[in-house]
């Protein structure tokens, strides 16, 4: 590809003296991993593409065994770096980026995913952190991950009365109350109307911007908006087996009184 494969770092670590281990969520490949020799010294041939809140043009090789690509050069497409000072937007940013890293399978391609990154940093610039957005890009990557949160019926029997419903986040969501007897996890939690209504309104939704007016829904609660994430994140957490970084310093800054 001449012109690069589009794509947006997940993470970038340091290896070695002067090189980087870089994550990348590509047009083309997917998630990859490569190797950037000299990405901690070279600013000519990555040009500022190595980091969080930038979309980039990367040219990619891989060698002929392992697992590794080369990242041999970077170019910004487009970057969001006045999210820079916003702690919050930049905590909201970090959270998609692992949770794609965490979620999505490797090398394989999923143009959704790179648009549902690029269309949140689009949200945060516009008009802030979103914890509404957040709902609407979780769900869509769970989904895109092959474990879209069942909301409209039971998870275990696809029974639609949901009244005294429990969320159960191995079994894959909403639990009718006949099924709740054997969903015995410690995950396991009620989930009232109003929370099971908010994650459906954030699921029905295209992009994350046009969930912003979820924040201030009059339909929803405050404690419908709170049970919505807790189950999602309980969901999240299970499948990927380990706490996120990026949720525990959201959770800090919420606990500090920043918008979460």
């Amino acid at each position: 590809m001449a012109d690069g494969d589009l794509g947006v770092v997940l993470r970038a670590t340091p290896l070695r003296e002067s090189d980087l281990l870089v994550v990348l969520l590509t047009e083309h490949h997917g998630r990859i991993t490569a190797v950037a020799r000299g990405g901690r010294k070279s600013q000519r041939r990555f040009a500022g593409a190595l980091q969080l809140l930038v979309l980039g043009r990367y040219q990619l090789g891989r060698p002929p065994r392992g697992d590794l690509w080369n990242l041999e050069s970077a170019d910004i497409a487009r970057e969001w770096h006045r999210l820079a000072s916003d702690v919050v937007a930049v905590a909201h940013a970090s959270y998609v980026a692992e949770l794609a890293g965490a979620l999505l399978p490797t090398e394989t391609p999923e143009p959704h995913a790179l648009e549902l990154i690029v269309a949140l940093w689009d949200t945060l610039a516009d008009g802030g952190p979103s914890p509404a957005a957040l709902r609407t890009v979780e769900i869509a990557l769970l989904d895109l991950a092959g474990h879209r949160p069942a909301l409209d019926a039971c998870a275990a029997c696809g029974r639609t009365d949901l009244a005294a419903a429990v969320f159960d986040p191995i079994r894959g969501g909403v639990i009718c109350r006949p099924c709740a007897a054997t969903s015995r996890s410690a995950g396991v939690r009620t989930i009232e109307a109003g929370a099971l209504d908010y994650l459906r309104a954030a699921s029905a939704v295209d992009a994350p911007g046009e969930a912003r007016g979820l924040d201030r829904d009059p339909r929803f609660a405050a404690s419908d908006r709170t049970a919505g994430r807790d189950a999602l994140v309980a969901m999240i957490q299970t499948l990927i087996g380990k706490p996120l970084k990026s949720l525990e310093y959201i959770a800090k800054l919420a606990s500090a009184g920043r918008k979460p």
